[in-house]
């Protein structure tokens, strides 16, 4: 699978990396650049910066680098082409091309769930009907979410050895094991990714039997704790906030009733990944899980995942034993009104000085998940209110690491090489003096992007093209904030000299000692010597 490099331009440039990356985190501009407390590590003051001139970001401290495709990448965990996908789909460019490979699974996917489905409306899938029907689900949210049903027999394992499926990919994608279907007699809820590819599959037993729930495993297209199920019929409908539950019944009760802007978490914790994931869709969320002790926990610990996004958050607290079908099957509508802040939620009353201390030690915990300054300011002004301490109390240290540039003289010769690289990729004047002095590259690695520079290629074309992380880190850092890329590049090309004018002095001078005296060597030594004061000067 290639994706041209005219289309990736296109789209970057339809992607400002600061808009793209402000989206996610608080920017403060400096000059030209941008800076913020990076979001990759736990840092006390900004050492991430983004130039909006070469389109990349950098954090000093860390050393996380990379352009607006790497950042999605890093920061929502996305695969290279889901990146190139959802920026091309933000800047409204269409985008065509076949996932070679990933591609095989997502029709066999979209296949099984076809069986299903055709199934749950044949003779055989009364049983799963006539559930559905006692539940209160209605015909179009059976289509809209192509609901199917696992009767007896193996009838995936059947049906996609007529169609000539190899039942190795069938066995990847968690249908069958052992050569037999896996799910039987049970409700099944395909699970698509946010661009509407059938990627895994949940499924409920129709009485009470265990496990009440399963899913499809982790397959090489499905990570549950990377998706959310719903989402894909959610997207458009999200025009402000959006609903967080826990279950497959839950999201297709309240997308019933009215709330289409809801999302599953596919009966698992709350991930950072499902996270960020709601966080491209929307900045408000409402948890709403079940109403029991096992909900509540979710709840805390999906508040501190949501904060350390940057998100807000609110909560609908369920009463004991409830869920948000079963509310909506009793009283025909759902509460969203009823949702309230997270510190509400979280806020209990104390009997003993004890007690208020352990809430004072969570509120700070939790507070000290939100990385924007002044979200974590306000929020713990209110709090404080609340508990009747002051803010002082409920500060922690943000413990963090900051460390400035390599400077040119502490660089290895391979280091230099690749700064140099990156200054004549960054600007035409100095692409002319480092193709001049082109013998100076010698790293064999180096010679694509030699011949990159030679032709004219861009900076994005050669960060994609270089494999060590400590190089494209010196790639990215070389041209960050400078003012006169030209005087860099023959700073660069100065000191690669020296290095190796100095590197053969010591070379010739041991030859010296070997042989004794040596006029002709000794000529070499003078003239390198030379060379060094006319190129210092």
């Amino acid at each position: 699978m290639r994706i041209s490099q005219e289309k990736l331009r296109e789209i970057r440039l339809a992607n400002p990396i600061e808009e793209v990356i402000g989206s996610y985190i608080p920017l403060k501009r400096v000059g030209k650049n941008f800076k913020s407390i990076c979001p990759f590590h736990r840092e006390r003051r900004a050492s991430f910066f983004i130039s909006p001139e070469k389109g990349v970001y950098h954090c000093f401290g860390c050393g996380k680098s990379g352009n607006v495709f790497g950042f999605l990448m890093e920061y929502n965990n996305f695969t290279y082409i889901e990146a190139v996908r959802y920026l091309a789909e933000r800047g409204g460019i269409k985008l065509e091309f076949k996932e070679e490979g990933k591609e095989r699974y997502y029709r066999i996917a979209e296949e099984v769930a076809k069986i299903y489905h055709k199934m749950l409306k044949s003779e055989k899938g009364e049983p799963g009907r006539k559930w559905l029907k006692g539940r209160g689900i209605k015909g179009e949210i059976v289509e809209k979410f192509m609901l199917g049903y696992a009767g007896e027999g193996d009838v995936i394992v059947e049906e996609m050895r007529k169609r000539g499926v190899d039942r190795e990919v069938l066995e990847e994608i968690g249908v069958i094991r052992g050569g037999r279907d896996v799910f039987k007699r049970r409700i099944i809820f395909p699970i698509r990714n946010s661009w509407g590819k059938v990627i895994g599959f949940g499924s409920r037993v129709l009485d009470e039997s265990l496990p009440k729930y399963l899913n499809s495993p982790d397959s090489p297209i499905f990570k549950k704790g990377h998706n959310l199920y719903g989402l894909y019929e959610a997207k458009k409908e999200i025009k402000k906030e959006v609903v967080l539950v826990e279950g497959y019944m839950d999201l297709l009760s309240v997308y019933q009733s009215g709330i289409p802007n809801v999302v599953g978490v596919l009966g698992t914790s709350l991930t950072k990944e499902q996270a960020r994931l709601v966080k491209l869709y929307s900045n408000e969320v409402i948890i709403a899980f079940d109403g029991d002790a096992s909900g509540r926990e979710a709840s805390l610990r999906g508040i501190d995942v949501l904060l350390e996004e940057n998100l807000q958050v609110k909560v609908i607290e369920l009463e004991e034993g409830e869920d948000p079908d079963s509310v909506i099957r009793k009283k025909g509508k759902f509460p969203l009104c009823s949702a309230k802040s997270f510190v509400e939620f979280k806020m209990k009353k104390w009997k003993t000085p004890e007690e208020k201390e352990t809430l004072i030690q969570s509120f700070r915990e939790t507070l000290n998940k939100i990385t924007d300054p002044i979200k974590r300011e306000v929020w713990e002004e209110e709090v404080a209110k609340k508990l009747g301490i002051t803010k002082e109390l409920l500060k922690v240290e943000r413990v963090g690491y900051y460390s400035q540039v390599t400077s040119i003289k502490g660089k290895s010769l391979k280091q230099l090489e690749i700064s140099l690289l990156a200054i004549g990729a960054a600007d035409e004047k100095a692409r002319r003096l480092v193709i001049e002095e082109k013998e100076e590259i010698r790293t064999p690695e180096f010679k694509n992007l030699l011949q990159l520079i030679e032709g004219g290629g861009d900076f994005f074309e050669m960060i994609n093209l270089i494999e060590d992380e400590e190089l494209r880190k010196n790639f990215i850092e070389a041209p960050m904030f400078v003012d006169d890329y030209f005087k860099l590049a023959k700073d660069y090309l100065k000191r690669i000299k020296k290095i190796r004018y100095q590197k053969e002095i010591r070379e010739l001078r041991e030859k010296i000692k070997e042989e004794e005296y040596d006029e002709e060597i000794l000529k070499k030594v003078q003239g390198l010597k030379l060379k060094e004061i006319k190129d210092e000067g």
